[in-house]
């Protein structure tokens, strides 16, 4: 797990096929879920997602969150740098570029 300010990444990494093995981390939210009813700290199941990165991903796992399904989403936006599934950032600098070419007044076609 990942902390940064009041966010929280749990993430799984893949490496062979073995490891697809989603009950891992449903194991690891249900940890998380555990710790924060201890400590009293409530986790907003709505603002919790999931997304997948690499190739050949099963999209169809559901993961969950104080019996809150999580959202799968495509790409997200983390400390400002939008992440896709092919880890490519070209999506991202066009979407810096067209921003920044608004603050400038600039129009592009």
């Amino acid at each position: 797990m990942y902390l940064f300010a009041d966010d929280a990444k749990l993430y799984k990494t893949v490496l062979c096929d073995d490891d697809h093995d989603h009950r891992s981390l449903q194991t690891g939210l249900n940890a998380l879920q555990q710790w924060s009813d201890n400590w009293l700290l409530e986790l907003n199941a709505n603002k919790c997602k999931t997304v997948f990165y690499g190739r050949n991903i099963d999209h169809g796992y559901k993961h969950s969150l104080h019996s809150a399904e999580l959202e799968n989403i495509f790409s997200i936006k983390d400390l400002g740098v939008f992440f896709y599934p092919d880890l490519s950032f070209s999506q991202h600098c066009k979407e810096k570029t067209n921003k920044a070419h608004a603050m400038l007044g600039i129009i592009r076609r």
